[in-house]
């Protein structure tokens, strides 16, 4: 898991950063058995920015290393405003051996990566950056080593004026010959085959097929598991809506894709299906199995105090996935006691599904099931890797809580694992203050009281 603690909720409206903090870093927590009680947490520093989508983080297949892109870097002395920090442009390799985790290489990429993602083979990282000659990216690794880095410009157009950003998100096809990305500022995704050299460097990548025109700003997308179909979440954000941020709905276009192999006339994607979908639907994840799909919303939990859009609870909304016709069924939408959920990843069951959340309004709110717990740090944002994804990939996301769910019927049963970070003795240099993480569960039914 990845904490940014230079962020606060309302950074996006107001710019401004939250209060500097140097007992604080950014960190890598790494939460072995997290649903057992036996759990325990171990942390590292590594700089990390969770502004942009939740695509900054990924695992090696076999679980050893994890890897982080660094969008901005922390912040200078005085600086208090989003508009102060420097761009990054970094992935860097942390080991993780028995719950702890050291420094292992690091590569510049181009500035401001917003997302990564590893193949499914687990040799190659794809990473989209703002950088116009370095918009699409590859790193090979190898023991958590990074080979040569190509880079492709897309030959994108200018960006239409939505936002100064032409791409936010790039996806592995399960086959690993193939990429997505989501053109976010033209309402489009376009696919991408990847072509490697006997080195295993990427020596070319070309189109495959049609762009697709999906619904506004389609801020992150997921191929199914079985590769059939790519679903995008169109947040319809815009300086053409109420502050950016101003619509409450959000669309899901489901694209159906050539077969692989594919080429020429006969590949060819479509959009059979487009379903409403929740409000800032900022994190999207397939169960393993890809019969369902959750959104995490954000609503209004990041707005300040006395906005009229301002919301106490955020949001989990379940579909159910046709793997013929592409629909998107809706089961309904729950409430969620967390402010900003930004991250899901299912364990290896496909039982347990894992929801980032910046912080929780009331750290006294009522617990049960409950391990000792302390005080959280006000501001933090997280994502995390989690080991479990379909055909084994690791899903990347920024959960700071986990929600059991029935598959059978669809319904999610409980929520559960809060986690409140403090300062491990030892885990973060020049740190004056050291107390001990510790993990708080509670448990409660959820289908009972939907929102939908």
């Amino acid at each position: 898991m990845l904490s940014d603690l230079d962020m606060v909720p309302t950074v996006y409206e107001t710019g401004e950063l939250g209060p500097p903090d140097p007992h604080y870093l950014d960190t890598l927590s790494i939460i072995t058995s997290p649903t057992e009680r036996s759990r325990s947490v171990a942390m590292m520093e590594v700089s990390n920015s969770t502004y942009g989508p939740p695509g900054a983080l990924d695992v090696s297949l076999d679980g050893r290393f994890v890897f982080v892109a660094e969008t901005f870097r922390q912040r200078p002395e005085r600086a208090t405003r989003l508009d102060e920090l420097q761009q990054g442009d970094t992935i860097r390799s942390l080991r993780l051996d028995g719950g702890h985790s050291s420094a292992v290489d690091s590569v510049r990429i181009g500035i401001q990566p917003q997302a990564i993602h590893l193949n499914p083979a687990g040799d190659l990282i794809a990473a989209i950056t703002v950088g116009a000659e370095h918009e699409l990216t590859f790193v090979p690794v190898r023991e958590g080593r990074f080979g040569p880095v190509s880079s492709f410009g897309l030959g994108l157009e200018p960006s239409t004026g939505f936002i100064p950003l032409k791409a936010s998100w790039v996806q592995w096809h399960p086959s690993g010959r193939y990429i997505g990305v989501n053109l976010v500022d033209r309402g489009q995704v376009a696919f991408y085959e990847v072509l490697r050299g006997k080195d295993g460097a990427v020596s070319a990548v070309r189109p495959w097929g049609n762009r697709v025109q999906t619904n506004k700003f389609p801020f992150v997308g997921r191929f199914s598991p079985d590769g059939r179909y790519y679903i995008t979440s169109d947040v319809q954000w815009g300086i053409d809506t109420t502050g950016f941020y101003g619509v409450q709905e959000g669309i899901l276009t489901t694209v159906r894709l050539a077969d692989v192999g594919a080429t020429g006339n006969a590949a060819r994607h479509f959009v059979p299906h487009i379903a409403l979908g929740g409000w800032g639907a900022e994190t999207i994840a397939f169960s393993p199995d890809g019969r369902f799909l959750v959104t995490s919303n954000l609503r209004g939990t990041g707005k300040p105090d006395g906005s009229r859009d301002w919301t106490e609870h955020a949001s989990l909304s379940l579909y159910q996935l046709d793997t013929e016709t592409g629909r998107l069924s809706p089961h309904g939408e729950w409430p969620l006691a967390g402010v900003l959920p930004q991250g899901l990843a299912f364990d290896r069951t496909g039982q347990k599904l894992f929801v980032g959340v910046n912080r929780y309004r009331n750290e006294e709110a009522p617990l049960r099931d409950m391990a000792d717990h302390d005080g959280g740090t006000p501001g933090a944002r997280s994502h995390i890797g989690s080991h479990q994804t379909a055909h084994g990939r690791p899903h990347h996301s920024r959960p700071l809580s986990v929600r059991e769910w029935d598959s059978r019927p669809g319904r999610l049963i409980f929520e559960a694992l809060r986690m409140k970070k403090r300062t491990p003795e030892g885990a973060l240099p020049g740190s004056s203050e050291s107390r001990p993480s510790q993990v708080c569960a509670y448990f409660g039914s959820l289908s009972s009281t939907p929102l939908t």
